[in-house]
């Protein structure tokens, strides 16, 4: 497989890369739509003027798309926490699923997270998505109910992951 994992880059497709997201929210059994919520998934181009989107090119094409959030001052943070970085706004299209896509963006921020002397990386994902808790927890992220959130009657579940220092 021919994979690569940057920032979104002058010239890349912002509108495909939002699309992604949506698509890999949207396919989700009990994903809670909003009208709102959804139209912000797919604005990667406003992310991008203010945070670190990544995408995930597999031959040539775009495949997965995230937003990067450095620290707890960047207007996308959902964390009260000067030590932690975060992403959101994570999606793998539904037909690259399943190949170590997520994985290897996730990777991605736990390297930037640790490269900038961030002590954590925190994370919320919403209870009708398993896969991505699976993935979480596969990769050495805790579950921290202590700091779950509730967005209109929607349970953000948190996950935190300890860096221990430069790998």
């Amino acid at each position: 497989m021919s994979l690569e994992i940057r920032l979104l880059a002058p010239g890349d497709d912002t509108a495909t890369a939002g699309a992604i997201v949506q698509a890999a929210y949207f396919v989700l059994p009990g994903y809670p739509r909003d009208e709102e919520y959804d139209l912000l998934l797919a604005d990667v181009a406003e992310r991008a003027a203010d945070a670190q989107v990544v995408v995930a090119i597999e031959r040539d094409r775009l495949v997965g798309c995230l937003t990067y959030v450095p620290d707890q001052h960047n207007p996308h943070a959902e964390f009260d926490d000067d030590e932690a970085a975060s992403f959101r706004y994570f999606g793998v299209h539904p037909d690259a699923q399943g190949r170590g896509i997520g994985e290897a963006m996730v990777q991605w921020c736990i390297d930037a997270a640790r490269s900038t002397g961030r002590r954590r990386l925190r994370i919320h994902t919403l209870e009708s998505m398993p896969g991505a808790q699976r993935l979480y927890e596969r990769m050495g992220f805790l579950r921290d109910p202590a700091h779950d959130e509730e967005w209109d009657g929607i349970k953000g579940l948190a996950f935190v992951y300890h860096l221990q220092g430069p790998s």
